[in-house]
């Protein structure tokens, strides 16, 4: 039994877990679930549940962060695979995705799971990330500081908008409307830094029950290199800990050295790893449908 919603209810939310945890055992990882934005109600029906007897077997989840491309995250019970349930899941929310007109659907997985078989179906791989936590009460003191670090407002979005397409060289990049969703919601607080009045970097720091999860971390390449980075960082974990945060966790690619030796250095560990692959749309739709047709001559 397939069920669609927009708002994962508590029952459905322990089912999740437990599935999240066999999946885990069984995987060595999971895919990017967004826990915190599954519990809030959506402007459209972004999660799938798939039941058998009465027990939640698959899930996959629809998140919207990027103007033209829709993340994707799929588990499936270990005892449950390779029976079309995860091509089930995608087919039922592929409306959606066409509606929102985006071009790129992004998976994401536990790191070398599926690499040896989702290249043969189209998709390409675009990197990996390590999930990155850091736990303790430590301040960290910022000395002889060179940023001036302030809330960012809606007049800043350009600004914002600017510094994400120097530093984040990806397709998927969020666009003006994406910050102000940010801006107008209080689960965030985004932070613009300027360095001798000019702004060279920002940051995203999202407000979680248990945890402040770090984003967007940038400082424009021509003022890299001179601790402008560590510095944002350190305002950033300073924040958190005033907010009696003392769970923080972030996500960095892994070819990312020079940001990774930086969280490194400032107390984050590595949690665990994935890896993310894209297809476009209008493929997947030709795969999909050519499985179909198959099938159906068999």
């Amino acid at each position: 039994m397939l069920i669609c919603n927009r708002q994962v209810t508590e029952s459905q939310l322990q089912a999740l877990d437990e599935l999240a945890e066999l999946c885990k055992k069984n995987d060595g990882g999971l895919p990017a679930l967004y826990r915190h934005i599954l519990i809030h109600k959506r402007d459209a029906e972004s999660n799938v549940f798939f039941y058998q007897n009465d027990k939640l077997i698959a899930f996959l989840g629809a998140y919207f962060f990027y103007t033209n491309a829709c993340e994707i995250s799929v588990m499936v019970a270990p005892t449950h695979r390779r029976q079309g349930i995860a091509t089930q899941l995608v087919e039922t929310i592929l409306p959606l995705v066409i509606a929102k007109n985006l071009d790129i659907m992004v998976f994401s997985t536990p790191t070398a799971l599926h690499d040896h078989w989702l290249p043969n179906l189209g998709f390409s791989y675009q990197q990996t990330e390590y999930h990155m936590q850091r736990e303790g009460y430590d301040p960290i003191l910022r000395n002889n500081p060179k940023l001036v670090i302030r809330k960012a407002t809606e007049e800043d979005v350009d600004t914002l908008a600017t510094i994400d397409k120097a530093c984040f060289q990806d397709s998927f990049s969020s666009m003006p409307p994406h910050f102000y969703n940010l801006l107008n919601d209080n689960n965030y607080s985004l932070f613009i830094a300027l360095h001798q009045n000019k702004p060279v970097g920002k940051a995203h720091i999202h407000w979680q029950e248990n945890l402040a999860f770090f984003s967007d971390i940038a400082i424009l390449p021509e003022f890299q290199g001179q601790g402008l980075g560590s510095e944002l960082l350190s305002f950033c974990i300073n924040q958190a800990l005033t907010q009696g945060k003392a769970k923080i966790a972030l996500d960095v690619e892994t070819s990312n050295r020079h940001a990774l030796d930086l969280y490194l250095r400032h107390g984050f560990k590595i949690v665990l790893e994935r890896d993310y692959w894209y297809i476009p749309v209008a493929q997947l739709q030709k795969m999909l449908a050519a499985r179909k047709m198959n099938s159906n001559l068999t």
